[in-house]
């Protein structure tokens, strides 16, 4: 019974982070009129975060493995509902995009200590692999579950209540936390918190952001282009120099030689990149081009999260059983295909309610469902204990960092289409369409090479 109260307890961080990065999204129209901003910008509320989550989450894994997984995961949560609270209250841009930054460090430190607490619970393999598909399957329910509720909020409470609807599901989680998840043992160790290491991968995924989302805009301001790529090149030498020459690094680059961690990583970045800016492309769709109110759209997604939430209890472990951990990761994104292609198709005006409903089941419900936990399983699965925290936090980067340059590129595609006259929605969802193809690519090749193994031992 305890096992399952702290499995709940974990999934409880997972769920409020991908909760908090989709229910934005139905309240975006809402906060473009709020603050006067075009899409283009205002996909920097949700870019921020996800940078900001990316750069810090390997310290966060490291700082699990150093503090004790109950103490970094109650600070993560602490840290996140403060910042929620406060994001509630902006007035300003900037102070909510402050807020979401804060927000993006605390489930930094939250996601890989629920990662390193699951796996250290559940010591038995395939109760390990339950737990863990059960853990990513909840990243699904919370995507879904946003888009859902989402909307209902900002039309009857205003976009603030995206925000505050975090603190009670936070707050719960802390006292969970603090009543039924074991103290940790004191480390004898003293290891240092490379917190300069974390600060300087932050500042390189905000360049490579930047510098994509800038690159239609690069004849206005050549200069600032080319010294922040100077400045790239130079700081991400520095760092892998650094890290390899650090006695505690912060990244341990021999984890990379771990069976599954580079198929796992990519494979999390590419299908972060598509989903991330699927679920930013679907919000403008539902609201300018079908004009749905956000009520009615958050109406239209409510049975998707329920029924993502029922396909990861009861489908969703036979699915595992039966196809392995692989298998399961390209049958979700083979699903995830067929919704993009389904949006396509809705939005060029073949029966489009019935096929966007259609992609949405495919997509909200299946796809990201099957992806999410596959890909988590397979970047951490072979970690050594000392190292779990680790290979979860480069897990969460590899995700983050994916959803934030692919809401970069549809921002570049944004700005540059309409010079060709393309249609916007339809040349993004083509990109979309080649990071599926990059990540189910890159799924069979590790199939292949991984079987082959096998049958040679």
């Amino acid at each position: 019974m305890q096992q399952r109260i702290i499995l709940m307890i974990s999934c409880l961080a997972v769920f409020f982070e991908t909760l908090d990065a989709s229910v934005l999204n139905m309240a975006i129209p809402s906060m473009e009129q709020y603050f006067n901003f075009g899409p283009d910008a205002i996909q920097w509320v949700q870019a921020l975060y996800l940078l900001f989550y990316g750069g810090f989450v390997l310290l966060g894994g490291r700082l699990t493995d150093i503090r004790g997984r109950r103490n970094v995961y109650i600070t993560g949560a602490a840290i996140f509902g403060a910042a929620s609270f406060a994001a509630g209250f902006a007035k300003s841009f900037g102070w909510l995009l402050a807020c979401r930054a804060v927000q993006g460090i605390g489930v930094a430190f939250a996601i890989p200590a629920a990662i390193a607490i699951i796996i250290h619970t559940f010591t038995v393999p395939q109760e390990r692999n339950r737990a863990m598909g059960i853990f990513g399957a909840m990243a699904g329910t919370g995507f879904a579950t946003g888009l859902a509720i989402g909307g209902l909020i900002s039309a009857y409470w205003g976009w603030q209540w995206v925000f505050f609807i975090n603190v009670p599901v936070i707050i719960l989680a802390i006292l969970l936390a603090l009543t039924y998840i074991p103290a940790d043992q004191k480390n004898e160790q003293s290891v240092p918190s490379d917190y300069k290491s974390g600060l300087m991968i932050t500042t390189l995924m905000l360049a490579a952001a930047w510098m994509v989302h800038s690159l239609g805009s690069i004849g206005s301001h050549p200069w600032m282009f080319a010294g922040t790529l100077t400045g790239f090149l130079v700081l991400g030498t520095y760092f892998i120099q650094r890290e390899r020459a650090h006695a505690t690094p912060l990244v341990d680059f021999s984890i990379f030689r771990l069976d599954g961690a580079v198929a796992g990583n990519l494979a999390a970045l590419l299908t972060g990149a598509a989903f991330v800016s699927y679920l930013f492309l679907l919000t403008l769709y539902l609201q300018q081009h079908l004009l749905f109110s956000p009520a009615s759209a958050g109406l239209l997604l409510l049975p998707f999260s329920i029924l993502s939430g029922l396909f990861s209890k009861f489908i969703l472990p036979f699915c595992f059983k039966r196809l392995g951990v692989t298998g399961v990761g390209l049958l979700g994104n083979a699903f995830m295909v067929t919704g993009f292609l389904s949006f396509m198709l809705s939005y060029s005006g073949v029966l489009p309610v019935p096929l966007i409903v259609f992609g949405i089941f495919c997509t909200n419900s299946v796809g990201i469902s099957m992806i999410f936990p596959s890909v988590t399983i397979l970047s951490v699965q072979a970690a050594p204990p000392h190292q779990q925290g680790l290979a979860s936090g480069i897990n969460g980067t590899s995700n983050s960092f994916g959803g934030g340059l692919g809401l970069s590129v549809t921002g570049l595609i944004m700005q540059v289409v309409p010079l060709y006259q393309l249609d916007m929605h339809l040349s993004s969802l083509v990109m979309l369409l080649v990071f599926e193809a990059l990540a189910i690519t890159t799924l069979l090749v590790y199939q292949r090479k991984h079987s082959a193994l096998v049958e040679g031992k």
